[in-house]
């Protein structure tokens, strides 16, 4: 069932159900209303009658009720049909034994019901002085005809209501719905075409319009997020074809028959840190598109010893530089997950490693401040522009002064991507020596 099909009927059903509601109203109300009337002429006639009884004593009632319309056919009535007076030859008021009982005094005076032949007749019994009762009837098919003819017209009212109402609440769902055709036609268009570039045009209707606005905000995220995928991909086929093609090389001279043992041993050598810079490049990779996703095996760690093993890592790599620890000794828990923590890490004291010059310094600092603790990395290498402070975290960002050094420019986005995962921040400082970052963590609950 379509959403048009959907609204049309429950507005129309609303509307019919008010005007049913209403008809029943009306019906109750005037049948009330006719019914009282009635029953006010039958007490009417019946005072006249009184009146004639108590100038006439012998009056007997009126002895025919063949025509059994105004002035009403009118019967007395005793306890006992013996003692009842002569209706004459003609037809008769129905007698019933609670008339009898309201002539002993045994009930009260009362409405009913009744039929002469095929005639439907309205009763009033009410008693009289000396053991009697008078009864008074009129014809009711005049008023039952009135309420038929009120029933037929109400439910036609209601009817016509139905058909009213569901043209009006079609017309209303189309209207209504238009923008949301709309919105389903760009949609179904950009589903089509794959073009991220189309935009919902504002409307009128501030509901419609704030979903317009959400539709396009995700289209903007979207084509954002396909822009970087494309650009990351680019990135990484572009840094990855140089090391694939130094392994070509390296991997077609091995196959020389002729190279002398040394040669073999150093190509060897190039080979293993070739393959070990591609798997280094893979992993950031592979972590710059997990730069959304949260943290999945969450874990409590001292961070001393997470930096204490990843500058084991750095002073292997990079024998000739001398680092230094400073920090107050003591653990300092944080949570997250180990893994990306420890990559940041790295990443962060490698490329202090690689820009610093034999024999230079790198001084890791760790301080613990206002629920946070602040991992400081500095070297003596040749700094970093200010031009390019804002820019060195960028994936695949080089500046000109660090192209000639070896790198993939994507180790400090995995800085960035993770310490924003657990909810730190990663930082280049202006420094009048060497290169200064930070990494700002928070620390774990109760340490």
């Amino acid at each position: 069932m379509t959403l048009r099909l959907r609204m049309t009927l429950v507005i129309a059903a609303a509307i019919t159900l008010t005007v049913s509601l209403f008809a029943v109203l009306v019906y109750v109300f005037v049948g009330h209303e006719l019914r009282k009337n009635e029953d006010l002429s039958l007490r009417r006639e019946s005072d006249r009658i009184i009146q004639l009884i108590q100038t006439d004593p012998n009056w007997q009632g009126f002895s025919q009720c063949t025509w059994v319309r105004s002035p009403a056919c009118a019967q007395l009535v005793s306890p006992t049909p013996s003692e009842d007076p002569d209706s004459g030859a003609g037809p008769a008021l129905p007698i019933t034994a609670q008339m009898r009982e309201v002539a002993s005094g045994k009930s009260a005076a009362f409405f009913t019901e009744a039929a002469i032949g095929d005639d439907p007749i309205r009763v009033y019994v009410r008693p009289l002085p000396n053991q009697r009762a008078l009864v008074v009837g009129v014809r009711d098919d005049r008023v039952l005809a009135t309420f038929e003819r009120l029933g037929w017209l109400l439910a036609a009212t209601v009817l016509g209501a139905l058909v009213v109402a569901a043209g009006t609440a079609y017309v209303a769902a189309r209207r209504g719905l238009r923008p949301v055709d709309r919105l389903t036609a760009v949609a179904e268009s950009i589903a089509q075409t794959r073009n991220t570039d189309i935009r919902i045009p504002r409307s009128k209707t501030t509901e419609i319009n704030r979903l317009g606005s959400a539709f396009n905000t995700m289209l903007s995220e979207l084509e954002e997020s396909r822009r970087q995928q494309e650009q990351l991909i680019a990135d990484a086929s572009h840094e990855l074809r140089t090391p694939l093609t130094s392994l070509r090389t390296n991997a077609a001279m091995l196959r020389n028959p002729e190279l002398s043992q040394g040669s073999k041993e150093r190509i060897t050598g190039a080979l293993e840190h070739e393959l070990i810079a591609m798997q280094s490049l893979i992993e950031d990779l592979i972590d710059l598109a997990r730069h959304d996703e949260a943290p999945s095996f969450i874990e409590e760690m001292d961070l001393n010893e997470l930096v204490l093993f990843c500058m084991d890592n750095a002073e292997r790599r990079y024998p000739g530089v001398a680092w230094s620890l400073e920090g107050p000794g003591g653990p300092l828990l944080v949570t997250g997950e180990r893994v990306r923590l420890a990559r940041a890490i790295a990443n962060l004291l490698d490329n202090a490693g690689k820009f610093t010059p034999s024999p230079g310094h790198v001084r890791v600092a760790l301080g613990a401040s206002q629920g946070a603790v602040t991992l400081d990395v500095r070297d003596t290498g040749p700094g970093i522009p200010s031009e390019d402070l804002d820019h060195v975290f960028d994936r695949f960002y080089r500046s000109t002064s660090a192209r000639s050094v070896a790198g993939s420019g994507v180790g400090l986005a995995v800085v960035q991507h993770v310490a924003t995962a657990h909810h730190g921040t990663a930082k280049a400082h202006p420094s009048p020596s060497g290169a200064h970052f930070s990494l700002t963590l928070p620390l774990a609950e109760g340490n």
